[in-house]
């Protein structure tokens, strides 16, 4: 008898970790809301995230020569729940499929894509 509590108290405490892991990543939230994509060159692109708790969040628009350092690729916070950068794709920018990488700490990170046309 004195194994069975043990071992149904063991169990609890389990489900009660679970449930509280479950809790924390529930409430824990960066994604992707949409993503200009395919875009142009010379046109503007932009993503769109959800992000809760609102955590400082930054960019990266990873081209075959690197990181962009494009106007709008900046940090920022989000604001009611969503941040958003615009930016501009250059006219020289290889065509083809490029990474996008948004990590907003605590909130998540994750991890998509965009394709640049003529």
């Amino acid at each position: 008898m004195k194994r069975l509590l043990s071992s149904v108290i063991a169990i609890a405490a389990l489900a009660g970790a679970a449930a509280a892991l479950a809790a924390t990543n529930a409430t824990t939230i960066a994604r992707l809301v949409r993503v200009t994509s395919p875009a142009r060159r010379n046109s503007y692109a932009t993503l769109v995230a959800h992000v809760a708790p609102a955590r400082r969040c930054r960019i990266s628009v990873l081209y075959k020569s690197g990181p962009s350092e494009a106007r709008g690729l900046n940090p920022k916070r989000p604001m009611h729940g969503v941040v958003s950068w615009t930016w501009k794709v250059g006219g020289n920018t290889t065509l083809g499929r490029w990474p996008i990488q948004v990590n907003c700490g605590s909130a998540g990170s994750f991890r998509t894509h965009f394709r640049v046309i003529h």
